[in-house]
């Protein structure tokens, strides 16, 4: 189990060669908030950038100091599989949780992954409620509703948000 902040940076080598292929320096999420999808490796050039970016279906294994990857060629961030509905971790950090009634509980801090790269759910911060919630500083994602977007909150029923059991943090 990792969070967000322990995967960046993380170096990626490849299997075939033993090459460093890059760094992970943002993970592409799929449009529900479930899993990570690819992995961002960072832009080059001045006037043209190009963004890269490697699927997370070559990563064979993803190590405590580094992730072993099957191929070393990155990919044009835009050629993904559906890069258009792919949302990059950074940009979901600090999206507000309100309940299905409006009440502002907390904004994301850091997403908790299994070793597969499944979201098992968010550590908190900006806590505005008392209880459970401000106490684990974290909600499983199996009890958020709607995953919101850049301009509507992430919305959760506060009961099952206390009530749920939430993966250790890391």
């Amino acid at each position: 189990m990792a969070t967000g902040k322990q995967i960046l940076n993380k170096q990626l080598i490849a299997l075939t060669n033993g090459k460093k292929v890059g760094e992970i320096k943002d993970l592409y999420l799929d449009d529900k908030l479930t899993k990570i999808v690819a992995l961002y490796l960072g832009a080059e050039g001045l006037i043209n950038k190009k963004h890269f970016a490697m699927t997370r279906a070559n990563v064979q294994v993803m190590g405590i100091d580094a992730w072993l990857v099957t191929d070393s060629t990155a990919m044009p961030a835009e050629t993904l599989p559906d890069a258009d509905r792919l949302l990059l971790m950074s940009e979901v950090r600090g999206r507000e949780i309100v309940t299905e009634g409006g009440t502002k509980l907390a904004a994301i801090e850091d997403f908790i992954f299994n070793d597969d790269g499944d979201i098992l759910g968010f550590s908190l911060n900006k806590i505005v409620v008392q209880g459970p919630l401000a106490e684990r500083k974290a909600i499983a994602r199996s009890v958020i509703s709607t995953t919101g977007s850049t301009t509507s909150a992430m919305t959760t029923d506060l009961a099952k948000a206390e009530a749920a059991q939430v993966p250790a943090q890391v």
